[in-house]
């Protein structure tokens, strides 16, 4: 069993000023506890990026694209394999 998660990046306007927004419309849509540890980051400038379980990815991607943010993307993350010695 895979734990893989997906990177969703969102691209906002151009002061980024709608990234508070993304977290509501996740809130309202009840997908706001599937963000891995509810980080939101500037992945590029404009546009914000966080981590979902692959199996919710559909569903926050289509939560945002319905409620105005026209631009989302989903990539697959892999786990990491690095091990601390």
């Amino acid at each position: 069993m895979s734990n893989t998660e997906s990177l969703v990046v969102v691209k906002l306007g151009h002061n980024g000023g709608q990234a508070p927004l993304v977290f509501e419309v996740l809130e309202q849509a009840g997908l706001l506890s599937e963000v891995s540890d509810n980080e939101l980051e500037m992945v590029e400038s404009g546009a914000v990026g966080f981590r979902v379980p692959r199996d919710r990815m559909a569903a926050v991607v289509l939560a945002l694209e319905c409620n105005g943010f026209p631009d989302v993307r989903a990539y697959e993350v892999q786990p990491s394999s690095e091990t601390s010695a």
